[in-house]
């Protein structure tokens, strides 16, 4: 049944308790639809309580596939943000106050017969507000996570250090700018990675990661040489990185827009699983 759309008053909210999140979160996770308590709770917890947060706050709206929250906490380039995840079929969207305004004076917000997330969407634009193409998350699930801390180390995988700068020079120099830009992997980062092929000791690929947002949560980036791939080298080196994040406590974070087949490919062979599709404005939009 649909919930009757109010907008409430836009003056900032102080910082939620542990007991606040839980209280206002609950009902995103909520879905009578939705798989076992066992389906959802495959993704280790900081995950699911990091997911959470932007998502506190007032709900103006809520059914059963949608849930639209204020959340005055929302840093500026993040003003919208939307996640759909999958462990519920559940899609919430979380609003800078001024922006919850601006789509209710647009006349988006004035009844619930036909809002969707798509409809939202479609507003936004309208606005001048663009979102930027979904984000495919991964992370390592709770039931293969022994099974990589368990894995041998791989020899002809090591960590960077500023003495490899030269020779991963080199593989930038032949790697298109087009696989650079959408890796973003840096000898500099928090850590880096390189896989060499044992034949001819050639550095063939690199990963690195840093730290998300102050949780304990690593992104990864990774990036193989063209003639290289197709080998097992990425998955490996993903695999690899990841007991890493693993073994110094944190959670490895893939992500991947969704029409990177490619990538997705990468993910799954290595056998990463989908928590679900993340949506913020594409930079410099105005929010």
């Amino acid at each position: 049944m649909l919930s009757a759309i109010t907008l409430p008053t836009t003056t900032a909210h102080s910082a939620s308790t542990a007991t606040d999140l839980q209280s206002a979160t609950s009902e995103l996770w909520r879905d009578p639809n939705a798989p076992s308590a066992h389906t959802q709770a495959q993704f280790a917890d900081v995950i699911n309580q990091y997911w959470q947060e932007p998502f506190v706050g007032r709900t103006i709206y809520s059914d059963e596939h949608l849930r639209i929250v204020i959340n005055p906490q929302l840093d500026a380039d993040e003003g919208v943000t939307i996640l759909h995840t999958l462990s519920n079929t559940h899609t919430a969207i979380a609003l800078l106050p001024h922006i919850a305004e601006a789509l209710h004076s647009h006349g988006v917000l004035h009844s619930s017969e036909g809002l969707t997330a798509d409809r939202i969407r479609m507003a936004l634009a309208e606005l001048g507000i663009v979102m930027h193409g979904a984000d495919c998350l991964y992370y390592v699930p709770n039931d293969v996570r022994q099974a990589w801390l368990n894995e041998a180390e791989n020899s002809a995988i090591r960590q960077l250090s500023p003495d490899d700068a030269m020779l991963f020079a080199e593989l930038e120099y032949h790697t298109s700018d087009d696989d650079l830009d959408m890796a973003q992997v840096a000898i500099d980062d928090w850590a880096a990675f390189g896989v060499w092929e044992e034949q001819n000791g050639t550095l063939v690929g690199a990963a690195s990661i840093y730290p998300w947002c102050n949780a304990p949560i690593l992104d990864i980036g990774i990036f193989t040489l063209t003639t290289a791939r197709g080998q097992g080298h990425a998955t490996q080196l993903l695999r690899a990185v990841g007991r890493y994040a693993m073994a110094h406590h944190y959670e490895l974070q893939y992500r991947s827009q969704a029409d990177n087949h490619a990538s997705i490919a990468l993910a799954e062979a290595a056998g990463l699983a989908l928590f679900g599709y993340w949506e913020i404005p594409t930079p410099h939009t105005p929010t």
